[in-house]
């Protein structure tokens, strides 16, 4: 999956040879295709894809008239690009005083550029994958993802170095060690689950002599929602909690956001953005099916 930062994608993949594709946004189709002899697939949406977060899956109609689903989504972020500044005044198009010289041109505001599209692949169990995000300069340590289960399984993505080993660490105890592959890219799944509550997380990118040749230090937050938060068909935003986690402690998939966003559209202007206080309605029985109904 590639996205440019105006939404138009290009997106590609395996299936059962002559299988027809369709591709959904938060259970909307936006485009079709169909695997070719060998099995590759690539389609280009019509139109750019939505601004915004949002869930894409992919589905293979078989041969045999079989509907064969993908099992892990992509999550995408795809930031708005900033209104364009009105043109600059120039002595063609400002007043002037009769004699007076040319008015000089008044360059335009600069406007920031849009942070980069983001495609998080989200599997039910391993660790998330980034397909495209941020680029790491000149193969930096970076982190990209950190995702977590009801549980305290914990799961980390980032990028390095091609080739390179990076060791994670929690409350500087190491924790594992993962390889960032050709494309610079790397993913762990600890063995040992992590308690809520505040946690510092260090990586290390470990030289050829074994010691650490680049480091990286962040805070981060494993939150806990209780499924008796959302039992009774509603729910109190708490501070650093987001949909996503609230839909999994309510229906046990991330994924079922979408059910949460439109049964609270009077309340909830960006799904990215929540805060606490807010009192969300929690439908009953969401299912795969329900939740690409509610868009």
């Amino acid at each position: 999956m590639r996205i440019s930062p105006t939404g138009d994608a290009v997106l590609a993949g395996r299936a059962a040879p002559g299988a027809q594709i369709v591709i959904t946004v938060d259970g909307s189709e936006i485009a079709r295709g169909e695997a070719d002899r060998a099995g590759q697939w690539v389609i280009t949406p019509a139109k750019p894809l939505p601004f915004g977060g949002h869930e894409l899956k992919v589905a293979a109609r078989q041969p045999d008239g079989s509907l064969l689903e993908a099992e892990a989504p992509v999550v995408f972020v795809l930031n708005d690009r900033p209104s364009q500044p009105p043109p600059a005044q120039t002595a063609a198009n400002a007043p002037t005083a009769v004699g007076a010289p040319p008015a000089p041109t008044v360059p335009p505001a600069v406007q920031p550029a849009p942070a980069a599209p983001l495609a998080v692949l989200m599997p039910p169990s391993g660790p998330a994958r980034v397909l495209q995000g941020p680029a790491s300069p000149s193969g930096r340590l970076g982190l990209d993802v950190v995702d977590y289960d009801d549980a305290g399984a914990i799961r980390f993505s980032g990028a390095a170095a091609p080739g390179s080993v990076t060791r994670v660490y929690i409350d500087d105890r190491p924790v594992g060690d993962a390889a960032a592959d050709a494309a610079g890219r790397w993913a762990l799944q600890p063995a040992e689950a992590v308690a809520p509550g505040d946690h510092r997380l260090r990586l290390d990118q470990i030289g050829p002599g074994g010691q650490p040749v680049a480091r990286l230090e962040l805070p981060f937050t494993r939150a806990k929602i209780s499924p008796q938060d959302v039992a009774d068909g509603r729910v109190v935003v708490q501070p650093r909690q987001n949909l996503w986690r609230i839909a999994r402690a309510a229906y046990g998939q991330g994924v079922h956001y979408t059910v949460i966003y439109e049964a609270n559209r009077d309340q909830i202007r960006d799904p990215n953005l929540i805060f606490p206080g807010q009192i969300f309605a929690i439908p009953a029985g969401a299912t795969p099916d329900s939740a690409a109904k509610s868009r």
